[in-house]
């Protein structure tokens, strides 16, 4: 695209960080490298003449942050002469455009070949489609895969860049909330207005983790190491650990040093295996719920009653009221901060937790009627009669035409300035960076019978589904699959069982093979969620035997997790040799 002239340069120039200027080392340039005193959250920006401009955020009247530039200043791409700075000195200078173009240089359609094996004119049909359509790449969210996702996606974000193709129609967009909060509980903060100390301490994984989400294997380390500090228990609440954290042998040795393991769960799964208490939880149907729709276009609310009430007898729980009975026996003045007393009925923990839903949307309703009267009723009406209210309509053309993202300079960032965070960040993920080998896994040998094993998942077998074990048994895919190519040269056949080992685990199991074209020649793939399940407590009824076949392909993972952000690498490889027809 930069090649052909086809990229949106102007976006580019407008929208990116692309014309920010960058010195020999890396570094971007700031209005203080120029301006004694100067603010270091203002990037500079050149034109033709040679004029420095500064591109920055800054808060308006209204608290929100926007923009902060010369909408007029027309900055370039390339070719910058020398700049002069504060301290007199004159340095040459890129942009962050010529860095990226620079960076993508060497890997020619014909390199690229060499390194996934895509033929060169099928990725020129590609790109060349991609511009000419306005094409746009799906981030996705399945972020865990290589121990390179962060690479990945930052790729991902400079094509789409290239493109221009971000919040219009057709294009990688901004999803919109519908702005509905249901009072709870977050740090230092209770669902009435509660306020209290919370420790100094961070939070374990964002200590080794900074940037991460939530990276739950730094706690299982600290069972062993102590490090950063001991931990010597965990509750698991509605999570299938060996299905979600990489590398089960692992997992199943930091279980075993924990004090306590306590697992809240609705049905046994292989964590439950290694409980010393096992707490029997509700699922979500068996409870009302009120809350955003998620990964939607537009802004909606949807109210989920209980469809199902637990049988008579049945000793079920809420989870949050599981925790907050376990609260109020070992903490009783931190239950009453959150205005908890004990609830010895599922209708009294219901009248106590629905108040909150029920707070949060009536004040909802009551800042929607003040915007426009009328309109409660409506939205109620809609709640009654279908389950959910759209209300808030997907505007386009916002971010970042308008409205910043939430990166140090507020535009999508083709040169990630969030690499000079800190020098632990610099050291750690480069601000682009050409192809970086798999760390996650050992790189199996070509045409041999050692390959990438990519795992992943589809409405079937997941997490949430695959709890209720019978259906998996018709609907699951427990299979390996393996491309024609690969068959052939290994003399397998589909629907032949062979042995699958781990390569960096040395793990063994058993699996059918599926000859399949859906995947490329040296690679495998297997669902997760679907095969190799262990738990002792099914995988010893004759009912379930079925629940043993397949893998696991957690078995043959390293648990890899990228530096900063924490991601853990799902996928490996192995070496595969049949066993029979």
């Amino acid at each position: 695209m930069i090649q052909d002239g086809t990229a949106d340069f102007d976006f580019i120039q407008k929208h990116t960080n692309g014309a920010c200027l960058v010195r020999e080392n890396g570094h971007p340039l700031t209005q203080a490298d120029f301006v004694a005193g100067g603010d270091k959250t203002k990037y500079a920006v050149a034109n033709a003449a040679g004029e420095i401009s500064f591109r920055g955020l800054k808060k308006n009247e209204t608290g929100e942050m926007v923009f902060d530039e010369d909408p007029s200043f027309k900055a370039i791409l390339e070719d910058v002469a020398p700049v002069k700075l504060v301290d007199g000195i004159t340095i040459p200078v890129k942009t962050a455009f010529e860095v990226v173009k620079e960076t993508a240089a060497p890997y020619t359609p014909e390199k690229v070949f060499e390194i996934t094996g895509v033929e060169p004119g099928i990725l020129l049909r590609i790109a060349k489609d991609f511009t000419n359509l306005k094409g746009v790449i799906d981030d996705g969210w399945y972020t865990s895969k290589n121990g390179t996702d962060v690479q990945l996606y930052q790729l991902i974000c400079i094509a789409n860049a290239m493109n221009g193709n971000i919040d219009i129609p057709g294009g990688l967009v901004v999803t919109v909330g519908a702005g509905l909060k249901i009072p709870s509980v977050s740090a230092g903060k209770g669902p009435n207005g509660e306020t209290w100390q919370m420790a100094k301490e961070k939070r374990i994984d964002k200590i080794v983790y900074p940037e991460a989400s939530a990276t739950f294997k730094v706690a299982l380390q600290a069972a062993v190491t102590g490090k950063p500090y001991p931990i010597k228990g965990v509750f698991f609440v509605g999570t299938t650990m060996f299905h979600r954290e990489a590398n089960s042998q692992e997992l199943a040795e930091q279980l075993k040093k924990l004090e306590l393991c306590v697992v809240q769960d609705v049905l046994p799964q292989e964590l439950v295996d290694y409980a010393d208490y096992v707490l029997p939880a509700t699922y979500f149907m068996e409870r009302k719920e009120m809350a955003g729709v998620k990964w939607a276009l537009d802004g909606s609310i949807y109210l989920s009653d209980p469809g199902l009430t637990p049988p008579k007898g049945c000793e079920a729980r809420h989870d949050v009221w599981i925790l907050l009975e376990i609260l109020r026996r070992a903490f009783p003045e931190k239950a009453a901060r959150v205005g908890y007393k004990e609830c010895k009925t599922a209708e009294e923990f219901n009248k106590y937790f629905d108040a909150f839903t029920n707070k949060g949307f009536n004040k909802f309703l009551a800042q929607c009627e003040s915007q426009k009267p009328g309109w409660a009723a409506k939205i109620k009406k809609d709640i009654e009669t279908q389950g959910w209210s759209t209300i808030k309509t997907k505007k386009y053309n916002q971010y970042p035409y308008h409205k910043p993202f939430g990166t140090p300079s507020g535009k999508v960032e083709i040169y990630a300035f969030q690499s000079f965070k800190n020098e632990a960040y610099e050291k750690a993920i480069a601000p682009i960076s050409g192809y970086i080998p798999s760390p996650a896994f050992t790189a199996p040998k070509q045409n041999s019978n050692e390959f990438i094993l990519a795992s992943g998942k589809n409405c079937v077998t997941c997490s949430g589904l695959n709890m209720f074990t019978q259906p998996t048994r018709y609907l699951g895919d427990r299979t390996v699959w393996m491309n024609p190519v690969d068959a052939q040269r290994l003399g397998i056949k589909n629907g032949d069982m062979a042995e699958i080992e781990g390569i960096d685990t040395n793990y063994v199991g058993q699996a059918r093979i599926t000859v399949t074209n859906k995947v490329v020649p040296g690679a495998v793939f297997a669902f997760g969620f679907s095969g190799g399940n262990r738990t002792k407590h099914l995988v010893n009824d004759p009912e379930y035997q079925f629940v043993k076949e397949g893998i696991n392909s957690h078995w043959y993972a390293t648990g890899y997790a990228q530096p900063v952000f924490g991601n853990v690498a799902n996928n490996s490889s192995v070496r595969i040799k049949k066993v029979r027809g």
